[in-house]
């Protein structure tokens, strides 16, 4: 079930005062985010400046139409950086690039401002301290501590143009732009986070089974298929539970479910953090292990899977034994394997351990 929404205006504030999990959590998804966002500014940038370009030569103002020039040429350079992409990507962070970005753009901005109109207020860096931190994800000190950088980069470079006589006015605006940028960026900050963390619960929601929490059909088949894609060596094997519908009908499902949520345990102790756990549906698991794996080998795992067996609930509670029964397909980097010529290969081999009096493995 997804997290209750939280509307508490404080917690904008919260975010400026500690780093929160998300940025660890779901820093590849982050990361991703911000160079899509790379991809849009760098694209905008590098395009619109051009109607700024011709709009300022036709009404003569060359400065206008020099620092929009400048912007185009810096983005359209950004552009061709940024198509650098997957391995050949140059920074893994796209944060950082983000920031590499920006700081430049400001500060040329700034000097251009305050250089040529020493007496008046440049807008274009305000502008860029109030939007860009709205674009960035990142964590909430580095981005505060940004925007003051920003502002008091800007004030320092004004101050060296500039003889002092709108000094105040101009102090005082880029003091408000900058808390008015620190409340939009938390504001946009909290709603990015909360659709990152929906969008990962929707996402495992989608692949995993409510019930015991491992992978469902389609999340399992999809990893256990890109295993096979990549060549791996390990074994993939199909379990299940022996009379179990005599569970259900003499206990009742709900004591049957106790029995699927205690073998998901089970299996999930007996395997390595890397391998694929999916439960298909009734009492049928699969699995899929990734190393080099002898008969010998699987059948101790089959067999530290049934010494747990004596502690799920329904053997405490009602001293009745479960047995499951075990079909398994031994893949090494040679093996040419679908999902779905390795499950009919699996299943055949559970039906033989079935024929054979249940609870035994069949491997080969």
């Amino acid at each position: 079930m997804l997290a209750k929404k939280d509307n508490n205006p404080m917690k904008i504030f919260k975010l400026f005062t500690k780093d929160d999990d998300v940025f660890c959590d779901y820093r590849d998804r982050i990361n991703e985010l911000n160079y899509e966002r790379i991809g849009k500014l760098s694209m905008m940038g590098a395009t619109l400046p051009i109607m700024a370009v011709v709009f300022f030569l036709i009404v003569g103002d060359f400065e206008g139409s020099f620092e929009s020039a400048m912007i185009m040429i810096y983005f359209a350079t950004l552009r061709v950086v940024y198509n650098f992409r997957g391995k050949d990507r140059p920074f893994k962070n796209s944060t950082i690039i983000f920031y590499l970005v920006v700081v430049p753009i400001l500060l040329f901005a700034a000097s251009v401002d305050s250089y040529f109109d020493p007496e008046e207020e440049g807008f274009t860096s305000l502008l860029f301290l109030c939007v860009i931190p709205c674009l960035i994800i990142d964590k909430p000190r580095r981005l505060w501590s940004f925007m003051i950088g920003v502002a008091v980069t800007y004030g320092v470079i004004f101050d060296f143009y500039n003889d002092g006589a709108v000094m105040e006015a101009f102090t005082s605006h880029i003091a408000v732009a900058s808390i008015v940028s620190i409340v939009i960026s938390g504001y946009v900050l909290t709603i990015q986070i909360e659709n990152i963390r929906r969008g990962e619960e929707l996402s495992y929601q989608s692949e995993h089974d409510g019930m015991t929490g491992l992978f469902n059909r389609a999340g399992g088949e999809k990893r256990i298929s890109e295993y096979l894609e990549e060549g791996c060596s390990g074994f993939f094997y199909l379990i299940d539970v022996d009379n179990f519908k005599e569970v259900n009908d003499s206990f009742g499902h709900d004591i049957g479910d106790e029995v699927l949520e205690d073998i998901s345990g089970i299996l999930t102790e007996s395997s390595s953090d890397k391998d694929v756990l999916m439960r298909i549906g009734g009492d049928e698991f699969v699995g899929f292990a990734q190393g080099v794996f002898t008969e010998e080998m699987i059948q101790r795992r089959f067999e530290r899977i049934k010494s747990g067996l004596r502690w799920t609930r329904f053997f405490r509670n009602y001293k009745q034994k479960i047995t499951l029964s075990m079909g398994a397909v031994i893949l090494d980097s040679k093996t040419d394997y679908t999902y779905k010529t390795l499950y009919k290969t699996a299943d055949e081999l559970l039906y033989t351990s079935k024929r054979n009096g249940k609870n035994v493995l069949t491997a080969q």
